[in-house]
């Protein structure tokens, strides 16, 4: 640990402890951190991991997120970090890998990937500009190595009308794509599987999602660009896309019809979300979806949805066997997550800080308080 004797009695200015908090929000793990000085304690600092389960949307790693709505935002988290959704199949992801995180929402998946493998590059695209807004605001807050783009994927350029639900927002989706009886049930599923689960401490989380079923969603429209996938490959000039995620109520095919023969070799791995609801226009679209990928060489594992089962949601994990030869290091797998090491975390820092602004010691917490 350095020798931060000199920390008590040298002057500590508010940005200096604001560059301190910026850089640990900018190590692996890290959700949350607080930065203090006093002059008979000097620096110290506490930290709190993104990877347990979120004890409550408004408190422990979530508290300081942009958002619409908490209880999502709960559920967004414990799907990704904890449940680590898009690394099942054997989805990996090594050094300075390309992520496109197609509905990136607010951005969750591009916070994991920005904690779990910091050298990553993602490309995040969200249409709505309401959420989009909340992307941006994320994705500064802890520095990651994203590129916003305000726009949706599909099989052509166009410009069409979303339904934005505030409440959930997650379901927001293209307007001649919605489903409200859909998204009813679903939630009445999500809710009925929950509780099935049994899992500790989520009774009050389950309440509230319930009580979306009890009322109209609130629904607004907004007008929203979409582009096709090679358009933007041409214009980013993305060298390979290591993981291709996709989670776009219902315009998944319309996303993978997006992209030219000759761009896809760059895709190496793809995670997606499918939706086959029976007596829908989507009924027989994971079988679609599968005959798809499997022409274009792909090894692929698919399964429902644990939380969503018996409303026609399921996940989809495709990777091209060559990945495997690629040389770089596998940096991200399922199972790899751990929480933050402060000797790690102090040991990063003093690379970047002079002596003196160094904390005397990292803590690692379960909970902090918002200031």
């Amino acid at each position: 640990m350095p020798d931060n004797g000199r920390t008590a009695a040298t002057e500590i200015s508010t940005a200096d402890l604001n560059r301190i908090h910026d850089l640990l929000l900018r190590c692996p793990g890290v959700a949350r951190a607080r930065v203090t000085h006093s002059a008979s304690e000097g620096l110290s600092a506490q930290v709190l991991g993104w990877d347990k389960p979120a004890p409550s949307p408004d408190s422990g790693p979530l508290a300081e997120l942009a958002k619409h709505n908490p209880d999502e935002l709960q559920f967004l988290h414990d799907e990704i970090f904890v449940g680590e959704s898009y690394l099942q199949g054997g989805i990996t992801l090594r050094e300075n890998a390309v992520v496109f995180d197609v509905g990136a929402n607010i951005g969750i998946f591009s916070l994991f990937v920005g904690a779990r493998c910091p050298s990553a590059e993602v490309v995040a695209f969200e249409p709505i500009p309401d959420i989009y807004d909340h992307l941006c605001r994320n994705a500064e807050r802890h520095g990651i190595r994203v590129r916003p783009l305000r726009m949706g994927l599909s099989d052509r350029d166009q410009e069409v009308t979303f339904n934005f639900y505030p409440d959930l927002s997650i379901m927001s989706c293209r307007s001649d794509y919605a489903d409200l009886d859909n998204e009813t049930m679903l939630v009445e599923k999500y809710v009925e599987n929950a509780k099935a689960s049994g899992d500790p401490g989520r009774d009050e989380h389950i309440a509230r999602v319930a009580s979306l079923t009890s009322r109209d969603f609130d629904l607004s429209e907004r007008r929203c660009e979409l582009r096709r996938l090679s358009s933007v490959i041409d214009e980013t000039d993305v060298p390979r896309i290591d993981l291709l995620k996709i989670d776009v109520q219902r315009s998944e095919l319309d996303v993978l019809k997006g992209i030219d023969d000759r761009h896809w070799p760059l895709v190496r791995q793809i995670a997606m979300e499918v939706h086959d609801e029976t007596g829908t226009p989507t009924e027989g679209r994971l079988k679609e979806v599968r005959a798809l990928l499997l022409d274009r060489g792909f090894e692929i594992t698919d399964s429902e949805v644990d939380l969503l089962r018996g409303a026609g949601r399921f996940s989809v994990q495709a990777i091209h066997p060559a990945y495997a030869d690629d040389p770089r290091p596998v940096a991200v797998s399922a199972g790899s997550g751990a929480e933050p090491e402060p000797q790690a975390l102090l040991d990063s820092l003093a690379r970047q800080l002079p002596a003196h602004l160094v904390p005397r010691q990292i803590t690692l917490v379960s909970e902090l308080a918002l200031d």
